[in-house]
């Protein structure tokens, strides 16, 4: 189940260590079943992960407290848990917003948050808004630094997942593993290996989330060479329909890129989380359109959902993008 569904956040960066892996106090000792034979899962603690990432999206909080969440119009800004640093604010562009704190956590490296409002379909855009990470084709429309994006386990039975998860982060509808590798270039390339997973709620928001697994894990890695890896040590994109034919959409993204110069690194994301906003701008854009690739996508989720109820997605939600559509690709960040 779920074959198709990982998430990776990769970056090629100039250096040739290896970045610190993922950070313990996100997991528990808790496994889930994979779809694999004799593979189990880490399951995290979703009261510490969602506990931060709360604290750095006011869209998240929305989406876990509010029945009604307003989107960014509803946000207030004396509420900011820290003290972000807004670099750019033009509610004209695309991305209307982008801020960071520098050095978050200590990490060495920024926390970027970026802000945008986006017009087409509300039904499922926080899953079809994941698809444009994690299918290869649609990724790759634009993010060219792709080598190898593949899923390398899921979880059998996402109701396994949920019984770990408080009720009120919502309904798990995706849970994996992924790897990822970027294109060897003037630098050598990097690799990534995310846990990850989509949270939806009743008001039809959604949280996308990753966090990077740990070196108990490295089991789970393709047998071949390794290469110098990239961490993503927090990352949450959090959709809010605003009304039938909006929503906003909040990204915020914290990754070593292994050796790349902190102050360089926001730079290099906030470039490369722009490119995603504005292919998913047009993307969505054309959503009502009967010819374009998401109307025929919504097609099939409502399809599945009629046949299979609310365990749709639960099943086979890929419909005519299975198989060699889909080169099991993962969540960018880019």
């Amino acid at each position: 189940m779920h074959k198709w569904f990982t998430i990776t956040v990769l970056l090629s960066s100039p250096a040739n260590r290896v970045a610190a892996f993922g950070d313990s106090k996100y997991f528990t000792p808790n496994r889930v079943n994979a779809d694999t034979p004799g593979v189990q899962l880490k399951v995290p603690n979703f009261d510490v992960l969602f506990d931060q990432i709360l604290k750095v999206s006011p869209l998240a909080k929305q989406a876990v407290f509010d029945s009604k969440p307003q989107g960014l119009g509803g946000i207030d800004k004396s509420s900011d848990e820290y003290k972000w640093k807004v670099t750019e604010h033009n509610p004209k562009r695309v991305v209307s917003e982008v801020a960071k704190i520098d050095n978050f956590q200590n990490k060495n490296v920024p926390l970027v948050r970026l802000r945008s409002s986006l017009k087409g379909p509300t039904y499922k855009a926080g899953f079809c808004f994941s698809e444009l990470v994690s299918v290869a084709e649609l990724r790759q429309a634009h993010d060219s630094t792709n080598a190898q994006v593949y899923q390398i386990h899921s979880a059998a039975d996402l109701g396994e997942v949920q019984a770990f998860v408080p009720p009120q982060y919502g309904e798990t509808v995706l849970f994996g593993v992924g790897y990822t590798k970027t294109k060897q270039s003037v630098v050598s390339p990097r690799e990534q290996l995310t846990l990850c997973g989509l949270q939806e709620f009743p008001s039809g928001a959604s949280i996308l989330w990753g966090v990077e697994l740990e070196e108990d894990q490295n089991n789970l890695m393709p047998e071949n060479l390794r290469t110098p890896r990239a961490t993503s040590h927090l990352f949450s994109n959090t959709v809010i329909p605003t009304s039938e034919n909006e929503f906003d959409a909040e990204y915020c993204l914290q990754i070593d890129l292994g050796g790349f110069p902190g102050w360089l690194t926001g730079p290099v994301v906030i470039d490369a989380v722009k490119k995603c906003f504005r292919y998913a701008e047009k993307y969505f854009g054309e959503g009502h359109e009967e010819s374009s690739q998401l109307a025929a996508r919504l097609n099939e989720l409502r399809a599945a959902e009629s046949v299979n109820g609310s365990d749709a997605l639960g099943t086979d939600p890929l419909g005519e993008w299975d198989g060699r559509e889909i080169d099991q690709a993962l969540l960018m960040t880019p």
